[in-house]
């Protein structure tokens, strides 16, 4: 499989109406691009250097995704829009706790500093990948390494989850131990320990259905 994200930044002096029409042409233009799950959603209040518009595709095959890609960033590309973030890699492992119900994708980009060494990479990925063990309302979650960045921050790392709702993101994620205790060293530039030093892109939007599906991922990610 193949993923594609763009997080779409609209300029200020787009309107209601401008975005409206702006992302319902977004949706119709990315039915022709033969994803085999397609995301089109706004994002919720909350997010972070998460933009207005979150698209999320999975291809087949990079192969597959390529000419689409092409053609979905210039659909995108429009003067209500100011800025584009986006990443395109082969996703990681995703785990899941079966039947749990989810309401809420969320994707953080970042970007860990050159020069950061592997065995350091290895153990910050590890850290992200225990939260879920933790917040119950982390229903799904995936780490993958990015292949192809878009935008002005050469993203290193993309790290999915699907929320049951939208409060336990805001409440529950944010503020538990794990997130402030834990991995927010790695974040943190008064931290010696800290690989993340570029401003992440923490967005999220509604979910009509699962993003994030073991049974469709590539090998693991840690």
């Amino acid at each position: 499989m193949y993923n594609v994200t763009r997080v779409v930044h609209f300029d200020a002096t787009a309107d209601f109406s401008d975005r409206a029409e702006y992302t319902e042409n977004v949706r119709l233009a990315v039915k022709e691009l033969g994803a085999l799950r397609r995301l089109v959603s706004p994002t919720l209040p909350g997010v972070i250097n998460g933009g207005d518009l979150l698209v999320h595709l999975r291809f087949a095959s990079a192969d597959e995704a390529a000419g689409a890609i092409e053609t979905l960033d210039a659909t995108l590309g429009s003067p209500v829009v100011a800025r584009l973030d986006g990443v395109q890699y082969h996703p990681g492992r995703a785990q899941s706790r079966p039947d749990a119900s989810r309401t809420v994708y969320r994707a953080l980009l970042l970007r860990v500093a050159p020069g950061t060494p592997e065995a350091t990479i290895e153990r910050f990925e590890r850290d992200l990948l225990k939260m879920p063990g933790y917040i119950e309302s982390i229903v799904s979650w995936r780490l993958s390494r990015v292949e192809d960045s878009v935008g002005p921050t050469a993203w290193t790392h993309v790290w999915e989850q699907e929320f049951s709702d939208h409060a336990s993101l805001m409440g529950q994620y944010l503020d538990h131990p794990i997130h402030w205790g834990v991995v927010d060293r790695w974040f943190d530039p008064e931290c010696t320990e800290v690989v993340v030093r570029d401003r992440v892109c923490h967005t999220f939007c509604a979910l009509d259905g699962a993003v994030l599906d073991p049974g469709s991922d590539g090998g693991p990610s840690d």
